[in-house]
């Protein structure tokens, strides 16, 4: 993704660079699913080449309420030999679109797939109008021609990644509510709780339970804490109830979070984290 874009005054790469990218068009741009880009996602993280996260942000719904949703995919990426990419903080917490806008826009990566499949569909009707085989010289080893769709498609993509936010071409993901399954998978660490916290109170109601129970359990989870599962569920019910009274809970609870989730590395192991945070919130 043109990483010299990234290079410092002095000509030198920065230890990595991060990209807010959609899964749709990098899953249409190498010709496999999203499922698969999935299961390549470890095992380049395990290397140490890249760190992916879901990104978080909100948008309206036609009923006017506010949801959380998934909007792309982070993805920091190592330049360096012997660096392990990470992504910080301020990269997972950054807003990098308007949902709402790119929608009313058209700005969607379903679009440009569904773009680039009609420019294929062209480029092949072309190609059997002129009694030609389109593939045969594409797959001649050496050959460097490409066909409509994936060389649009190459644009497309290489124009998001190195110029994130911009918004002249409909490059972005349409968001997708996760269904409870879905979103249990997707919640892994103690920065994917502290990220969803805010839906708790934007959630509706017939739905908070739901979330309550993803996030508690993917608390207790990444703790390694699951014997304390159902108190992680009751702090943030407890969280919930002073922003409902108007005291900010859920803050000081991703405050906490965060100050624990710096503790936990730094310290190598907790044996009690419930016990530990229980403390801080009642001191905070």
């Amino acid at each position: 993704m043109r990483p010299d874009l990234y290079r410092r005054a002095d000509g030198s790469l920065p230890p990595q660079m991060v990209l807010h990218l959609p899964n749709e068009m990098m899953a249409a741009q190498v010709e496999k699913n999203v499922s698969t880009l999935r299961l390549w996602t470890p095992l380049l993280e395990e290397l140490g080449y890249i760190d992916a996260r879901p990104h978080y942000t909100t948008m309206t719904t036609p009923g006017g309420q506010r949801i959380p949703v998934i909007d792309g995919t982070l993805y920091a990426i190592c330049l360096q030999p012997g660096h392990k990419a990470k992504l910080t903080y301020q990269d997972l917490s950054a807003q990098y679109r308007n949902l709402d806008e790119d929608r009313l826009a058209g700005r969607t990566a379903y679009r440009v797939v569904q773009r680039a499949e009609k420019l294929g569909q062209q480029e092949t009707a072309n190609a059997e109008n002129a009694n030609r085989v389109l593939d045969g010289e594409k797959n001649m080893r050496g050959s460097t021609a490409s066909p409509m769709k994936a060389q649009y498609l190459r644009e497309q993509l290489k124009a998001w990644a190195v110029t994130p936010g911009q918004v002249q071409d409909p490059l972005f993901a349409d968001p997708r509510i996760f269904s409870p399954d879905e979103l249990e998978e997707a919640v892994r660490t103690v920065q994917d709780v502290i990220y969803l916290l805010p839906a708790v109170a934007e959630s509706e109601a017939n739905k908070r339970a739901a979330l309550v129970g993803i996030l508690g359990t993917a608390l207790a989870h990444a703790l390694d804490d699951d014997h304390s599962q159902r108190w992680y569920c009751k702090a943030i019910w407890n969280a919930w109830n002073a922003e409902v009274e108007g005291r900010g809970g859920l803050q000081v609870l991703a405050a906490q979070l965060a100050r624990l989730d710096v503790d936990r590395h730094e310290w190598g192991s907790l044996k009690r984290p419930a016990a530990l945070l229980n403390a801080r919130l009642r001191a905070a």
